[in-house]
């Protein structure tokens, strides 16, 4: 017995000097093996296996490739073997050839589980339909688990691997796969000052403000008051401003300065040639990019940290479509043929094509024949008007036909068009407004609305002027950019690009709702706005 108990002193002391050498083995991957099958192999979590590999693509290991394995005291010494040592003989030498066994109470708590979860010593008249009925397991399963044995008696005194029920299994193996998806989540990072550069052509044009200048400004004026109303609800953010225009501080040089690469948010540059170098420098760095103004279709490829605000409105021709259909599906709609410069077939061939495919009727017409509208139109139906082209020339000739043949007198008539409409409004409100104009968009500023009256007067105060009169209003622009992505970089830092869709901003003029083109590509603005002009002069928005 001495000689046996010197035996395992030595043998103890041997397996933890092994543990002290070295904290990882190598491992060759065998074909067919996969992380969680070598995971298995040695007792370790799948989650220990790839911290203990950096870079390890979980899913695509190969044969022959040389992984490291974690080794820790626990899966060395075989601590059960310790606390059974003043057991008999045959159960110690029974021990020595297996792993650590703990309780089934300590399984699903532990990172490296045994193979089996617990011994069993046989005890007389014992059988293995008694032994399973015990555990909770199938006779098929211990006998699996101890091959040495057969149907029939047990010998008393005999050491037996008890294996795990099926139910705890399936949780070890659930709680396995959770680790792992945990290991492959990124680290968030989040931002307790959110650093924002804004690149745009401030410069003057000779001794006076150009009107380019002027509609940059007011971008920057309204993405201050913006971080001014965010910092007043405890945001910490620092914006610094660069001339995009300027000799002296070309964007090169601006995206040179040190403080750019700590940037988590870049706005603009403008300028088509300048667009890429930035979206390219934001990609390297992981910052969130906004272009504000270009439709440039190809804008977002191969940059997926960019976000276009300005979509090209092809993009938005299914929504429209779709929209439409739901509004105008009972009514009677006729495409009119404008014949001028600003025709878009291309955009009236797919709208037909899509009424076709929803089994909605429709006619067409000419404008040089336009006496032929009357006999379209229907008295107890709303009947919609489809122009071909958007342009000033080309409403003013439609509205002045409609007007000549007296035709809102005896029909509901409306026309629905495009988002140069809303352009319109000093110059044809009378129209607009009779024929309940309504037309598709991705941005709209209501003046109506107590909001944007609010907007408006605080820009007022802040700058003791008003925002330049254009399409759109760039301090309303600049303020929902503001608005919408400070606030997606507070609550979700790093992890700001797979949580556009979890939160939400009720817009002044640009509503946004933004999706990849593909994989690698950025985001474009895919929302869109069917406004209505009624014919008691208000504006519904929907």
């Amino acid at each position: 017995m001495k000689k046996i108990l010197f035996l395992f002193i030595a043998f103890v002391m041997s397996m933890a000097l092994f543990a002290q050498q070295g904290s990882t083995r190598k491992h060759e991957v065998q074909s067919g093996e996969t992380l969680y099958s070598i995971s298995r192999q040695y007792n370790v979590a799948v989650a220990e296996l790839l911290k203990a590999n950096p870079g390890l693509d979980s899913d695509h290991i190969m044969a022959g490739q040389v992984i490291n394995v974690p080794v820790s005291s626990q899966q060395n010494v075989p601590t059960a073997l310790v606390q059974q040592g003043e057991g008999k003989r045959q159960s110690q030498q029974q021990n020595l050839q297996t792993r650590q066994y703990e309780s089934s109470s300590q399984v699903l708590a532990t990172p490296n589980r045994p193979r089996f979860k617990t011994l069993h010593e046989v005890k007389k008249k014992e059988t293995i339909f008694g032994i399973s009925r015990m555990y909770g397991v199938t006779e098929e399963q211990l006998i699996k688990a101890n091959p040495s044995i057969k149907k029939g008696k047990l010998k008393k005194g005999t050491v037996l691997n008890i294996p795990y029920t099926a139910e705890e299994e399936a949780l070890y193996q659930a709680e396995q796969q959770r680790l792992l998806e945990e290991a492959r989540k990124p680290k968030v990072t989040m931002y307790p000052t959110i650093k924002v550069a804004v690149i745009l052509p401030f410069a003057k044009g000779g001794d006076k403000v150009s009107a380019e200048s002027q509609k940059m400004i007011n971008l920057y004026q309204g993405f201050l008051l913006a971080v001014d109303s965010l910092k007043q609800h405890g945001y910490n953010v620092e914006v610094f401003a660069y001339d995009e225009v300027s000799a002296s501080s070309p964007v090169g040089t601006i995206l040179q300065k040190p403080e750019m690469k700590s940037m988590q948010m870049i706005v603009g540059p403008i300028r088509q040639w300048n667009v890429k170098g930035v979206a390219d420098f934001a990609h390297q760095n992981g910052i969130v990019h906004v272009v504000p103004l270009s439709n440039e279709l190809s804008l977002v490829n191969e940059h997926p940290t960019t976000f276009q605000i300005n979509s090209p409105s092809s993009l938005l021709y299914n929504q429209v479509f779709n929209r439409f259909a739901i509004i105008h599906k009972e009514h009677n709609i006729i495409f009119l043929n404008m014949d001028d410069s600003g025709d878009n077939m291309a955009y009236f061939s797919d709208f037909k094509r899509d009424l076709e495919a929803k089994s909605i009727q429709y006619s067409s017409a000419l404008v040089s024949d336009f006496a032929s509208v009357r006999d379209l139109l229907k008295a107890d139906k709303n009947n919609v008007i489809i122009p071909s082209s958007g342009s000033s020339a080309a409403f003013e000739t439609l509205c002045k036909k409609l007007d000549g043949l007296n035709l809102a007198s005896e029909y509901n008539v409306q026309l629905f068009g495009f988002p140069e409409w809303q352009t319109f409004a000093s110059k044809y409100d009378k129209f607009l407004s009779k024929y309940q104009c309504q037309f598709f968009t991705s941005f709209y500023s209501n003046p109506h609305t107590s909001r944007t009256q609010q907007f408006n007067g605080r820009f007022r105060r802040w700058f003791n002027q008003d925002q330049y009169n254009a399409f759109p209003k760039y301090g309303e622009l600049g303020y929902d950019i503001a608005a919408y992505f400070l606030k997606g970089l507070k609550e979700f830092g790093s992890s700001f690009y797979e949580n556009i869709h979890n939160f939400s901003y009720i817009s002044l003029e640009f509503p946004m709702a933004f999706e990849k083109k593909n994989q690698w590509s950025g985001y474009q603005n895919r929302s869109i706005m069917i406004v209505t002009h009624r014919s008691d002069g208000t504006v519904f928005v929907r």
